[in-house]
């Protein structure tokens, strides 16, 4: 099987599994034992709001219910509920007092660019340090290497998170390391916040050839920002560079704290691959063609190590996104992780549904691209 006729059968195979992600999500919302109708008015559910044609009274529970459409059967509800999702209407958000599509496209961004820098973090550093681990076996930094595996997988985000906070973004007299070292005024990063607070972020005028709102990932937005716009931010933050910095800035300490526990699993996995296969014959062969060692390391053994650090990505993704749900709450990020929360404390089923859906989708895409990357690395998965 050549490699397009490989992704095109992966792609054919997305749509029953995105057909059973609706239905799975919209099963687990009705499921869930609470009532959205009665949250919303609370205390106030008893309280007559209006009369039917027949004169019997009307509670706001009861307006809640029919309003959110659940007095109708499950099977009308799912229909309603899928017809709207192929038409882009994926409901109101009772809680953002805004359409679910829209509070899932501004939290959606922020999520993905976080995680996606985290990884970023995370494979050079876990697979940098996983080949020099399995190179020296048993030696000294072997040993250190390990014991710092086992720590960053087993750190819970939420403490180092603020660890780092507490290090990295506070001044000397709070504990802060960088203002004696460095000789910053209140630590070398922000504390919280996607920006400063002294400006608001752009969400109109970009270039002409931009997308009108923005693309939501910031790193990107900063350098298409029109001179214009930029003209009506203040000085500190009035160019395209200073902008991508304040962003890169504030990305630096969730990033690091999302990486670096992911980077721990990373490199003992790759140590162990590494491992296994330097004990292969090929290996063996290689060395005694008189090939150089760093050769024989790179070029020979770390393709065939790699190939089940690459299967791995996928689950990478999942653990980033899921370990943003408290980072996000650490550093004050609107991110689909806070989303999320938010909405199950207030029950909000729409939002539940959109952001679950699009967690799916995201999942699906990045096991496709581990599929695609795998069958790059080791032809013969074409072929099965």
């Amino acid at each position: 099987m050549k490699l397009h006729e490989f992704v095109v059968r992966r792609l054919l195979l997305l749509i029953p599994v995105i057909v059973g992600v609706v239905i799975f999500t919209f099963s687990v919302a009705h499921l869930i034992p609470a009532d959205p109708a009665a949250t919303q008015c609370g205390d106030k559910c008893g309280i007559i709001i209006d009369y039917t044609d027949d004169g019997e009274p009307i509670t706001a529970y009861q307006a809640n219910r029919e309003r959110l459409g659940m007095n109708e059967g499950v099977d009308v509800q799912f229909k309603k509920y899928v017809t709207r999702l192929f038409e882009g209407d994926w409901g109101e958000s009772e809680t953002y007092n805004r359409p679910v599509l829209d509070v899932v496209k501004d939290a959606a961004p922020i999520t993905l660019e976080m995680s996606f820098f985290a990884l970023m973090i995370a494979y050079p550093v876990g697979i940098t340090l996983g080949i020099l681990s399995a190179v020296r076996q048993d030696k000294m930094f072997d040993h250190v290497m390990r014991f710092f595996g086992i720590a960053f997988v087993s750190l819970p985000i939420f403490w180092f998170a603020m660890m780092l906070q507490l290090y990295f973004a506070t001044g000397s007299a709070m504990g802060g390391v960088c203002d004696p070292i460095f000789g910053t005024d209140g630590g070398c990063f922000p504390v919280y916040g996607r920006h400063d607070t002294g400006f608001t972020y752009p969400e109109d005028g970009f270039v002409w050839f931009f997308p009108e709102g923005g693309t939501g990932f910031h790193l990107v937005d900063s350098w298409f920002v029109s001179d214009a716009k930029l003209s009506t931010i203040p000085d500190e933050w009035n160019t395209r560079w200073l902008l991508f910095k304040d962003t890169l800035l504030h990305l630096a300490l969730p990033c690091i704290a999302l990486g670096v526990s992911s980077a721990g699993s990373l490199l003992r996995y790759m140590r162990a691959s590494l491992l296994e296969v330097l004990h292969e014959d090929y290996v063996r062969t290689a060395r005694a063609k008189g090939l150089a060692e760093s050769r024989v390391i790179l070029v020979h053994a770390c393709r065939n190590a790699l190939v089940p650090i690459v299967t791995i990505l996928g689950f990478s993704i999942g653990g980033a996104i899921g370990g943003a749900v408290l980072t996000e709450t650490i550093f004050a990020f609107n991110g689909m992780g806070r989303v999320a929360v938010t909405s199950i404390t207030s029950i909000d089923y729409t939002v539940i549904m959109g952001v679950t859906l699009v967690t799916s989708i995201i999942f699906l895409l990045s096991n496709l691209i581990v599929d695609i990357t795998y069958a790059i690395i080791d032809p013969r998965v074409r072929l099965e």
